[in-house]
């Protein structure tokens, strides 16, 4: 009782305490709620993003193999162990019926279970005389019921005191051997003196769906099995045969649609465990198909991306950490007379520790009540942002729920957070009064990181981070992309927080310098600034390197989100060429030898000149299309071409010189040496045997205006083409001189010198608005064979989806937004609360004679300051981290990442609206202040004794 009344009177203390700073008690709490949201968010988000890849990668499979990857298949092969009597396979049945699949907690799509007997010889009874048909085994099927169709007759029944079993055959075994509903058959095994089992047909079976993927074998492989009912094979079955289980399997298929995170980590253990149990249980049984390589793929997944996120995130949960010992430090500094007072009366530090170890248990218990829940809801957002402070709110989201990992996380990083916020308790518990009343006048030193030059420090490892980026190298070297490598992250906020502490270090130095400027006009409202700024650091030192601290993460962050996504689309953008690329091939007039692979024509192939091998639809009627705006033709051919020195296989490109410009999305002027596209058109109209070549080619007696001897190889025709040189091009939308030079010519003069067309590409330009899927449809409605797309919208969205890049600028912008928010907050509360503390100065300064727009004069100009050297310092050290950092990222996607290349820009458009965000923010920020010391009268400022 003792021990509860104690516990109960220190928890109201605590309670009483924390309601005494109601204000820095709710700012505390707000940035624990924030850490573990933070926390919480990066494995809710991992789970969720692979599990959107883990059911992109179920429907693939299953369009490919017609059977899903999350489909179990348990079977016991007699002839690899031995044949067993039913009594010994029934307690695994019962088990995978009643605890073993139920307990693997998905939705089941189908169940089914399947046994047979080794094969045995069916006679058929008629006449009195037995005719031998052939050997087939006899088994049931259960759980299919709704997937074949009964042609004839009706659903074998229970055999009971019947004297004949009922049984059911396929339709393809009736065909093969005769049979009809009625016969009778006769079926007898192997062995000594075997019992004959008397049967009928009962019906005739054919499957509804040859592809159902319910089938656990293709239907056709079990056309030969003699079916019966379950009981009638557990029964009269069993007991007239001995050892009759030749073969029995299990088959499930489990529905992975409302599969979540939490569900897909745990289902690998159970199903190992099941696997265990069935095995124990029959021997020589095995798990032949299951999710297990996918679940661990899936695991493996989560793990990387969530080690490589948190990495990510430790700038952004430093600046929590920084900010909730900030508040601890204010909470402190307004009770520091209390400590001291406490100290002077034989209180211990332990004592005192550990009161603000309760306050601050209760302040995290709240915290993690309202943390979880909030970081779903980062996570969720998360899930849909597709660049640094871009996010599509309209985009669908897979189901998210707080796991284990999410616990762990948060509870790891709150703990973090509560020893940060008791190390200025700790400092203060050595102070006595004497330093308090030392402390109030001046600094009585530099803080830690400043006597122990940890500013120069930091500058060693950002250093070091800088020279491996510069190397190649990186936390996670086993892969190129630049969104697994934790150092453009980690080495840019090594290279602000140094530099950052470093600008407090030489702030103070020029406000005194400036101080001393003021005094000589006798500028009372800059002087009181200036000279406050500059000897007390510690009001505005927390406060200012949080902003400075933001801001140069945001312009880092900014400006490496352009380079990205500006390599992104300049890249996909030349990759596809224009904005869809339309595979098609044509019709062939020429007739395809059955069985011949691949329906290629029979060989020898017609002579082009003598007819058409292939028949298309004008280009025009894509026009025709809901959504197509201009369509030209452009085909790829092999062709090898007379260099001087030799021969060189070249990548021979026909396009429409009049409809190509039409479609291009993007062609530099640096691509064509110079010259524009319209340029190039008009050269290939005034040459109709001209060509456009790369560069590369040029040179060996080879100049613009030469011969071009050229062999041309085009499905399986080929002819001796001369071109003419008219140009020379170092890139060409859709092409990369890495997979051979470029020669690009009229679509028409390659087909007259062929003497026929060819399959070639639709390249179209298209409402952005229309989906892709819409505008296939509506070209195949034409009658126009189109074989797959290669879009720029559908790989820009893929490439935004893909978890390492989406959690990257997820984190980014979750933790900008959550540290601006807290900086904001740490800011307004840092000033409010250094002006009450100034509250004597400044009341001091009314009393002689400094009018009250003199005191508002110089808090403003004071604010305005620190706001000021901190936008311009933050921003300022993010460029340099930029400029050191972002060039030596190897940005890219595509077959040839950095082709072409995009030259990285400081993001100063970007900047501007987080300035004006800052600006208004700020504003609000000074009006509270204005009201707060509006309030304080003269009388309660100037007054004997110390300020509270």
């Amino acid at each position: 009782m003792r021990l509860i009344l104690s516990t109960l009177s220190v928890l109201t203390a605590a309670l009483k305490r924390l309601r005494a700073n109601l204000a820095l008690t709710l700012c505390a709490w707000l940035a624990a709620v924030t850490a573990v949201a933070l926390a919480s968010a990066i494995p809710a988000y991992a789970e969720a993003a692979n599990l959107r890849l883990l059911r992109d990668e179920i429907r693939q499979q299953e369009e490919r193999a017609g059977r899903s990857p999350f489909a179990l298949l348990f079977r016991y092969v007699g002839a690899w162990n031995t044949p067993l009597e039913w009594e010994r396979v029934a307690p695994a049945d019962d088990y995978l019926r009643r605890e073993g699949i139920p307990g693997l907690d998905l939705p089941i799509d189908s169940f089914a279970r399947h046994a047979r007997t080794a094969p045995l010889r069916l006679f058929l009874a008629s006449g009195g005389e037995t005719v031998f048909l052939k050997n087939a085994p006899l088994g049931f099927i259960s759980g299919l019921d709704d997937r074949f169709r009964i042609v004839d007759g009706r659903m074998p029944q229970l055999a009971g005191n019947a004297p004949a079993l009922d049984v059911m055959i396929s339709r393809a075994f009736a065909d093969e051997v005769g049979l009809n509903v009625g016969d009778a058959l006769t079926i007898i095994a192997s062995g000594v003196r075997p019992t004959p089992l008397q049967a009928r047909v009962a019906a005739i079976w054919e499957p509804i769906n040859q592809n159902d993927p319910a089938w656990f074998f293709p239907p056709q492989t079990l056309s030969d099995v003699i079916l019966v009912a379950e009981e009638s094979f557990t029964g009269p079955v069993a007991e007239a045969l001995r050892n009759e289980v030749d073969q029995v399997l299990w088959f499930v298929r489990l529905g992975s649609e409302g599969m979540t995170g939490a569900q897909a980590i745990p289902l690998l253990s159970r199903i190992e465990t099941v696997r265990a149990r069935v095995t124990s249980v029959l021997p020589g049984s095995r798990l032949e198909q299951g999710p297990a390589e996918m679940l661990q793929r899936y695991q493996s997944r989560v793990s990387t991306l969530t080690t490589q996120l948190f990495v990510f995130s430790t700038p952004i949960l430093a600046l929590t950490l920084y900010f909730a010992a900030l508040i601890a430090a204010l909470i402190v500094r307004r009770q520091s007379s209390e400590i001291a007072l406490l100290k002077s009366r034989g209180v211990r530090s332990v004592q005192i520790l550990g009161m603000y170890l309760v306050e601050w248990f209760i302040i995290g218990a709240a915290a993690l009540a309202a943390g979880l829940p909030l970081g779903l809801v980062f996570a969720a957002v998360m899930s849909r942002v597709r660049s640094f402070l871009d996010v599509d709110f309209s985009a669908a989201s897979v189901p998210l729920s707080p796991g284990a990992q999410s616990l762990t996380f948060a509870l790891a990083v709150l703990a973090i957070t509560v020893v940060a916020a008791l190390i200025p308790a700790l400092a203060a518990t050595r102070r006595t009064l004497v330093d308090e009343q030392q402390q109030a006048a001046r600094t009585a030193r530099p803080p830690f990181w400043q006597r122990a030059y940890l500013d120069l420090l930091l500058l060693v490892p950002a250093v070091y981070g800088v020279y491996q980026l510069q190397t190649g190298g990186g936390l996670f070297q086993g892969s190129a992309d630049p969104f697994g490598n934790p150092l453009l992250v980690l080495t840019p906020a090594l290279i602000c927080f140094a530099l950052g502490l470093l600008a407090l270090r030489l702030i103070p130095l020029v406000l005194e310098a400036l101080a001393r400027l003021a005094a000589i006009p006798a500028w009372v409202a800059p002087l009181v600034t200036l000279r406050a700024l500059a000897r007390q650091t510690d009001n505005y030192r927390g406060a200012l390197l949080l902003l400075i601290l933001t801001l140069s993460l945001a312009m880092y962050s900014s400006t490496m989100a352009d380079a990205f996504d500006g390599a992104m689309r300049t890249e996909l953008t030349y990759q596809v060429g224009a904005m869809t690329q339309l595979f098609e091939t044509g019709e062939s007039t020429e007739r395809v030898r059955p069985g011949q692979p691949g329906g290629q024509p029979q060989l020898p192939q017609r002579d082009i000149r003598e007819g058409a091998r292939f028949l298309f639809v004008p280009v025009s009627e894509h026009l025709q299309v809901p959504g197509v705006r201009a369509a030209a033709r452009v085909g790829r051919y092999d062709a090898t071409v007379n260099i001087g020195v030799g021969n060189r296989q070249v990548q021979l490109i026909g396009i429409d010189r009049s409809d190509f410009p039409n479609v291009i999305t993007r062609f530099d002027r640096a691509w064509g040496g110079g010259e524009s596209l319209g340029g190039l058109m008009n050269l290939l109209a005034r040459y109709p045997n001209g060509v456009l070549v790369s560069r590369e080619l040029l040179g060996n007696g080879l100049q613009v205006g030469d011969a071009l001897p050229a062999t041309l190889r085009i499905y399986g025709d080929q002819r001796e083409v001369r071109f003419r040189i008219v140009a020379a091009i170092d890139l060409w939308p859709g092409f990369y001189p890495q997979d051979g030079p470029i020669v690009v010519a009229n679509l028409n003069y390659i087909f007259d010198e062929m003497g026929g067309q060819y399959p070639y590409d639709v390249w179209i330009t298209r409402d952005p608005l229309i989906p892709i899927d819409e505008v296939v449809a509506g070209v195949r409605r034409l009658g126009i064979p189109v074989i797959d797309t290669l879009d720029v919208a559908t790989l820009i969205a893929r490439e935004q989806a893909r978890p390492q890049r989406q959690g990257l600028f997820g984190v980014l912008t979750i933790g900008f937004l959550t540290a601006s928010a807290l900086t904001l907050l740490g800011f307004m509360v840092a000033s409010i609360i250094t002006a009450r503390r100034r509250a004597i100065e400044l009341g001091m300064l009314r009393a002689l004679g400094l009018s009250g727009f003199g005191v508002a004069a110089a808090l403003t100009l004071e604010q305005l300051l620190l706001i000021g050297v901190g936008l311009v310092t933050g921003s300022g050290i993010g460029a340099v981290a930029a400029l050191l950092i972002v060039p030596l990222m190897q940005v890219g996607v595509g077959p040839y990442p950095g082709v072409p290349a995009y030259p990285p820009r400081l993001a100063w458009e970007s900047m501007t609206s987080i300035y004006v965000a800052f600006g208004v923010t700020l504003a609000f920020a000074l009006l509270a202040l204005g009201v707060a010391l509006a309030r304080i009268q003269l009388f309660q400022a100037v007054k004997l004794g110390d300020v509270n």
